[in-house]
C-alpha cells in the first residue's frame, strides 16, 4: 500500500483553493478560461519541485514559491518541455500574481516577492515573424488522424474544428453539444464563451458541419441527450472524462511527426498555430483585418495587429501565392472566404444578428 504522507504545510493548500475560486472569480473577475491557466501553471510548478527536489505534494510548502525554483521552472519549460517564450513568461505572470496573494496572507516575506519580482521575462531571440501553416500544410495535417479508429475520427474532427473557426484551444474543450448549431439551410455555427465571458457566434463550413455529426455518432449517439454534455471528452477505465489541453497536445505531437515525414518544412504544432493559420488566411484572401479581429474574438484591434504587423510583405506574397493555387481553402466551399461580400456574415461576426 502507497504510504500516506501527512501535509506538511496546509495553509498552502488552503491558499490555492481560495486563490484559485473566490480570490480570481469574484475579487479579481476573472473568467473561469483565467482561472483554468492559473490553475494549470500551479499544477506545473507543483510538478517542477516535486521532480527537482523529490518532495511528495504533501511536503510542498509556501517557501518553495522562492525566485530560485521559479527562474529553475522557467529553464525546465524551455528545455524540457519546449515551450515557446510566450507561454513561460505567461506562466511567470501567473506565478507572481499567486506569489503576490501569498504575501498579502503573511506566507511569504516582502523581500522574497520583490526577488521573485526581479526575474526576468524570457526573450525570443530568434526573428518575430509569424509562423503560420500553408493551406497545403493544414490538409496534410488532417490526414494524419486514422479515420478507422474512433479515436483517429474525433482527432481529425478537433483539428478540422479548430483550424475552421478560429478559437483557443480551451474554447474548443469548453464547448458543450449544444453549442454546435446546425440550421435547415445546413448552414452551421458555434457559439463561443470567450475571454470576459463574452459569447460570439462563429460560422463553421459545410465539410466540418459533416465531420460533426460523422463525430456525434461516435461519441454522442444519441445527440438530444447529450445536449449538455461536453462535445469533446475521453474515456479511461471506463470513466468519461473532461478532454484536457496535455491531450490536445499529445495528438497532436504523433501527427506532427506523421506530417514531417512528407513535408519536413513543417512547423511545430500546437493549437494555437491553427487559428493563426486561419486568421492569417483570411487576412490574405482579402478579409477586412477588423472582422479578422470578430472572428478571433479580439476585443482590441490593436491584439490582432501584433499578429499580423509581423508578417513581411515577403511572407504575404508566398502565402498569397499558395492560396492562388488550386485550391484556395481547405474546406471545399468555405464561407469565410466570402465574408467581404456576405451582408449575412459580416452583421453575424459584427454582432449585428
Amino acid at each position: 500500500m502507497k504510504k500516506m504522507h501527512k501535509v506538511k504545510d496546509p495553509e498552502l493548500f488552503r491558499l490555492i483553493k481560495k486563490f484559485l475560486g473566490s480570490y480570481l472569480l469574484s475579487i479579481r473577475q476573472r473568467s473561469d478560461n483565467t482561472a483554468d491557466s492559473y490553475r494549470y501553471a500551479l499544477n506545473l510548478y507543483l510538478v517542477y519541485v516535486q521532480e527537482k527536489h523529490n518532495k511528495a505534494l504533501s511536503e510542498v510548502q509556501c517557501c518553495d514559491f522562492s525566485q530560485e525554483n521559479i527562474h529553475g521552472f522557467m529553464e525546465w519549460l524551455k528545455n524540457e518541455r519546449n515551450n515557446e517564450c510566450t507561454t513561460i513568461n505567461q506562466r511567470l505572470s501567473h506565478l507572481r500574481t499567486f506569489c503576490e496573494y501569498l504575501h498579502k496572507n503573511g506566507k511569504i516575506a516582502y523581500s522574497d516577492l520583490n526577488d521573485i519580482a526581479l526575474i526576468s521575462r524570457i526573450k525570443d531571440q530568434r526573428k518575430q515573424e509569424l509562423i503560420c501553416l500553408s493551406i497545403e500544410q493544414t490538409k496534410l495535417v488532417l490526414k494524419q488522424p486514422d479515420i478507422m479508429k474512433k479515436t483517429g475520427r474525433r482527432d481529425r474532427f478537433f483539428i478540422a474544428l479548430l483550424y475552421d473557426s478560429g478559437c483557443r484551444d480551451q474554447e474548443i474543450l469548453n464547448l458543450k453539444v449544444k453549442d454546435f448549431a446546425i440550421t435547415k439551410n445546413n448552414d452551421a455555427e458555434i457559439r463561443i464563451l470567450g475571454k470576459g465571458k463574452k459569447y460570439r457566434a462563429t460560422p463553421i463550413s459545410s465539410e466540418v458541419a459533416r465531420l460533426f455529426r460523422e463525430y456525434c455518432k461516435d461519441y454522442h449517439p444519441d445527440t438530444k441527450e447529450s445536449q449538455d454534455r461536453l462535445l469533446f471528452y475521453t474515456v479511461r477505465n471506463g470513466l468519461t472524462a473532461e478532454m484536457s489541453a496535455d491531450n490536445v497536445q499529445r495528438f497532436m505531437k504523433v501527427y506532427e511527426k506523421s506530417a514531417q515525414c512528407v513535408d519536413r518544412t513543417l512547423p511545430h504544432l500546437h493549437p494555437h498555430l491553427f487559428r493563426h493559420s486561419r486568421a492569417l488566411h483570411l487576412y490574405i484572401a482579402g478579409v477586412p483585418l477588423p472582422l479578422v479581429a470578430e472572428w478571433l474574438g479580439h476585443s482590441n484591434l490593436e491584439t490582432t495587429l501584433i499578429y499580423y504587423a509581423q508578417a513581411s510583405l515577403e511572407m504575404k506574397r508566398k502565402a498569397a501565392s499558395k492560396l492562388a493555387d488550386d485550391d484556395k481553402s481547405v474546406f471545399r466551399e468555405d464561407i469565410t472566404f466570402k465574408y467581404a461580400d456576405d451582408e449575412k456574415i459580416l452583421k453575424k461576426l459584427s454582432g449585428l444578428k
